[in-house]
């Protein structure tokens, strides 16, 4: 029989990253902002009310992730992922069809955030866990980096359909791209296993499977009643909860420092996300190389420096620098939750583990937003709050500095098959 061009479990990479490109994940961070700023246009919402719905979407996705894993563990990774590709594009079709209510809103955004949990990394990363193992990290970060695509698509493509047709039209277009082209995709691509077990885990000839002895799953008790968990779910709180302050904010930020224009915002958030790309790939390559808790320390690092250059900022090419910081340090910690998960917890608990952890994530991520505009009105600056979340940022170095040996490391020798070509 010929050669397969790509083996399965690179196909599910693939498919994994269709699907998590236009996820409610980059549609949020870099579309949020242009679009609720243009609903604000049309009905007079200043960005006390904006922030108040990017917290509704945060608090509603935390919810959702809490329920993930059942779902997820039964009808397996494929499945999980298309129906909540299509619950999410429904959501986008009620969010382009609110009025000027406020109440409205609401309920579309929260109805944004519980659907479009389905659609993020968490519905992939118990597939690409069983399909890889040596090679994880860099499957991992592979498949997220399709979102740093996104993240680089959907703010250009909602400015130049917002200014030309409007902000209804603009969701509606994202709608119809997720039914057309990601879930169609996601259904032909994602696997949620390899035949007999093992993951195919290289891309040689022949083709080459990994033998795994079985693996226990571990009960809830034995989770939460580990300090690992505790620290993994209180560091990832404080980075959701400092990236969150700024990414539905960023137009409120970025327009009150200097003379920038929703273009050079649009543009700004672009570059981001090309960071994120290479971020994302960067990391997931250095996860099979270098202990996890040396690449989480750098990824906070660089982003408690964003933080800092967006706070000092005075002109837009300072602010790129600062959104490179910012993408590149988002973009690890994408990688990092469901690798963590993985190695720490087992891969039979990788649904789980990463649902909880996003969960945590979500928790601090809902506070962001509304937290970080009310003390900016308070102190009539945003330079101070960006200053207490980069000094923030010792909270996650110290916990990832304390984590311990992973329960599940890499195999360095691994028994063998020949899978049939």
């Amino acid at each position: 029989m010929a050669r397969q061009l790509i083996s399965p479990g690179w196909k599910v990479v693939i498919g994994s990253g269709v699907g998590i490109s236009f996820g409610a994940a980059p549609i949020f961070t870099t579309g949020f902002a242009l679009l609720t700023s243009a609903m604000a246009h049309d009905y007079g919402w200043n960005q006390t009310e904006l922030a108040q719905g990017a917290t509704i979407v945060l608090s509603a996705t935390m919810i959702a992730y809490l329920f993930c894993a059942w779902p997820l563990d039964r009808l397996g990774s494929r499945r999980f992922a298309v129906t909540s590709i299509a619950l999410f594009a429904m959501s986008l079709v009620l969010l382009s069809q609110v009025g000027g209510s406020l109440a409205q809103f609401y309920l579309a955004a929260a109805l944004f955030g519980f659907v479009g949990a389905g659609t993020n990394v968490v519905s992939y990363a118990r597939a690409i866990s069983r399909w890889f193992d040596q090679k994880r990290g860099l499957a991992l970060g592979l498949a997220a980096s399709a979102q740093a695509g996104g993240s680089f698509v959907v703010p250009l493509a909602a400015h130049w359909i917002i200014t030309r047709y409007g902000w209804s039209a603009a969701l509606l277009a994202f709608a119809a791209f997720e039914l057309v082209v990601c879930l169609p995709l996601v259904a032909w691509l994602v696997k949620d296993s390899p035949p007999a077990g093992p993951a195919p885990d290289r891309n040689s000839r022949p083709q080459i499977v990994e033998v795994q002895a079985p693996e226990a799953e571990l009960g809830a008790a034995e989770i939460v009643g580990s300090a690992t968990f505790w620290k993994l779910a209180l560091s990832f709180a404080v980075i959701g909860m400092s990236f969150y302050a700024i990414a539905p904010n960023m137009m409120y930020i970025l327009t009150g420092r200097a003379d920038v224009t929703a273009a050079d915002v649009a543009w700004i958030q672009a570059i981001g996300a090309i960071a994120a790309l290479f971020g994302r790939i960067l990391v997931g390559h250095s996860l099979d190389r270098l202990h996890a808790r040396v690449v989480g320390i750098l990824t906070v690092l660089f982003m408690a420096l964003s933080m800092l250059l967006n706070a000092i900022a005075t002109g837009t090419a300072v602010m790129a620098v600062a959104s490179i910081l910012m993408g590149f340090a988002i973009g690890g910690e994408a990688d990092l939750m469901p690798y963590l998960a993985g190695r720490y917890f087992g891969t039979r608990s990788v649904s789980k583990v990463f649902s909880w952890l996003l969960f945590a994530f979500c928790v601090g991520a809902a506070i962001g937003p509304i937290a970080f505009v009310r003390l900016s009105t308070l102190t009539d600056s945003v330079v101070l709050p960006l200053l207490l979340l980069s000094m923030l940022q010792i909270v996650p170095i110290a916990l990832f500095l304390s984590l311990g040996r992973y329960r599940t490391a890499p195999e360095p020798a691994l028994s063998l098959a020949v899978a049939p070509s």
